[in-house]
C-alpha cells in the first residue's frame, strides 16, 4: 500500500529525508528505496499506533490515533504543562515512527518473529552452542522509539508510568 499521509503515516517520506540528514548511523535509511522507505514509515506507523494514548481521538472516523482532543501532560524539560490542539500531532509521535521506521531497515526480518534455536545445551558446566547463526533476540520496539512517547501514554498501561508504593 502507498505511503498515504495522516491516513497510515504520520509523516511523509520528504520529512523523513530532512531528518534523517542529521541523524548518525542512518545508512540503511540512506540506502533505502523510495518504495522501502514508504513500507517502514508505514509499517513504523502501525507498530507506534498502537498505543493506550492519552486523550481520545477527535473523530471516530479517523485512521490513526492522532490527532486527538483533550490531551496535555507535564513536560519536566519545560517545566509546565503542554496542551496539544485537536490537529496536532505531537512532534515525539513522528521521531518515534521515524527512528522506528530506521530500526526496521537496520533488522531484516524483524518481524517475521523468527527464534533462535540452539544446536546443543549441557547442563553441567552450563554449555549453549548455536552454530547456525539463528537470529538473535532484537526487540521490535526498541527504547529510543518509546522513552519520547511515554509521556503521551496513559499512565498504568502497557508497563509505563506505573507508580509503585508500599504502606508502612
Amino acid at each position: 500500500m502507498a505511503l498515504v499521509l495522516n491516513t497510515n503515516s504520520y509523516v511523509a517520506v520528504a520529512d523523513a529525508e530532512t531528518y534523517f540528514e542529521t541523524r548518525i548511523d542512518a545508512a540503511s535509511w540512506d540506502a533505502a528505496s523510495a518504495l522501502l522507505k514508504e513500507d517502514a514509515l508505514v509499517t513504523a506507523t502501525q507498530l507506534i499506533d498502537n498505543r493506550s494514548w492519552i486523550g481520545s481521538a477527535v473523530s471516530s472516523s479517523q485512521a490513526l490515533a492522532w490527532p486527538r482532543k483533550n490531551t496535555s501532560h507535564y513536560n519536566p524539560r519545560l517545566n509546565l504543562e503542554v496542551k496539544f490542539t485537536e490537529s496536532e500531532i505531537p512532534n515525539e509521535v513522528k521521531i518515534a515512527v521515524y527512528e522506528q521506521a530506521l530500526h526496521l531497515l537496520n533488522n531484516e526480518d524483524l518481524l517475521a518473529q523468527t527464534t533462535q534455536t540452539f544446536e546443543s545445551i549441557s547442563i553441567g558446566s552450563i554449555s549453549l552452542s548455536d552454530t547456525n547463526g539463528d537470529v538473535t533476540r532484537t526487540s521490535i520496539t526498541p527504547s529510543i522509539v518509546i522513552k519520547p512517547l511515554r509521556h503521551l501514554i496513559r499512565r498504568g498501561v502497557e508497563g509505563m508510568g506505573s507508580s509503585w508504593w508500599r504502606a508502612n
